[in-house]
């Protein structure tokens, strides 16, 4: 199955919701993706890199997103944000 880079980056952005996600090609036809908390505006994650031909079904991409909300995730536990 093959994905169009649009189709891919709009699963990735949708599937991150309710944290702003933006994805950029790059020349070497990987994606940087950008998460951030949609209520601070703190970047949670920057993944640079993803090669893009690795994302070739949606189960894959849905990989992907699960091992970078994990990732985000561990980060918070380490790092908590407190609301005073």
């Amino acid at each position: 199955m093959f994905l169009s880079t649009l189709e891919i980056q709009s699963i990735i952005e949708h599937k991150m919701l309710p944290a702003v996600c933006t994805c950029v090609m790059e020349a070497d036809q990987s994606l940087t993706i950008r998460v951030c908390d949609c209520m601070t505006g703190k970047v949670d994650l920057v993944a640079s890199h993803v090669p893009l031909w690795t994302l070739d079904s949606p189960h894959a991409i849905a990989s992907l997103v699960a091992d970078m909300r994990q990732e985000i995730e561990a980060h918070k536990s380490i790092n908590p944000t407190y609301t005073i």
